[in-house]
């Protein structure tokens, strides 16, 4: 079972696209899930001021892909778009390692680590949570990380609500028009942790502090305005929700305290 976060997580259902809160990272743009220590809120945004009330109303149909993983053994499905390796760039700790796709890892614990502040560790009833969350910032990834970009990946229909689809995706056509794209560069590890306070059979809140070394750059290989080279630890606040049979993601902003230990 889970290690219970020191957060508590009580999401109301509306979503805020702050335009451009990704600090030239080539991370996605975000809409409001604030984590706080009491309670988590969405808020309107200075930025936009425009908010939207999630009505999940449809499905998406499922993929299948090589298998990669034995079945029975204790990891991400077999049928994912996931290898499991050796390493990755600045994970320490006992855990899996998956690589998603060149330069995109994901690293689950599967041992409490209290110095390294890992208190979650990897688990059955959280795998579908988790490997959704993952085929969603893969998506986002492989969707982008060209000019034009490619945003008519089926993953944002299986993996995003329509409501974050339609808020998200006209921000990367306009990056995509204004000639930029997200490089992977030094490379993404992704650290995800499902939070138990405030989580139901149909809503949960994935924290992820990553190992964030992509960039913008624009179609002649230059950084874009604002890219900040490097590899640096960005916490986000994710917010998934059940449709049946899969989870989506409906909501993700920064959170700095997703990079904090317990």
């Amino acid at each position: 079972m889970a290690v219970a976060s020191r957060m508590q997580a009580v999401v109301a259902c509306a979503l805020v696209v702050l335009a451009g809160c990704d600090g030239g990272s080539g991370s996605a743009p975000a809409t409001d899930v604030s984590v706080a220590d009491a309670i988590t809120t969405v808020a309107a945004s200075s930025t936009t001021g425009v908010s939207t009330t999630i009505e999940v109303t449809t499905t998406g149909p499922t993929t299948t892909i090589v298998a990669t993983t034995v079945p029975g053994q204790l990891g991400l499905s077999p049928d994912g778009p996931w290898h499991l390796v050796d390493s990755a760039p600045g994970v320490e700790g006992v855990g899996l390692v998956y690589e998603l796709m060149p330069k995109l890892w994901v690293f689950l614990p599967t041992e409490v680590d209290l110095e390294r502040g890992y208190l979650w560790t990897f688990n059955e009833e959280d795998r579908p949570i988790i490997e959704a969350y993952l085929m969603a910032v893969l998506t986002r990834y492989r969707s982008t990380d060209s000019v034009p970009a490619t945003l008519d990946d089926p993953g944002w229909d299986l993996y995003y609500t329509p409501e974050l689809k339609a808020q998200i995706l006209p921000q990367y056509q306009e990056r995509s028009e204004a000639g930029t794209y997200t490089d992977l560069d030094l490379g993404v590890v992704l650290r995800p942790r499902v939070i138990e306070d405030g989580r139901t059979a149909s809503y949960a809140v994935v924290l992820d502090c990553r190992l964030d070394g992509a960039v913008l750059r624009n179609t002649d290989g230059t950084y874009a305005e604002g890219a900040l080279p490097g590899v640096s630890a960005s916490g986000f606040a994710n917010a998934l929700q059940l449709e049946v049979p899969s989870w989506r993601l409906m909501g993700f902003n920064k959170e700095a305290s997703a990079c904090a230990a317990g």
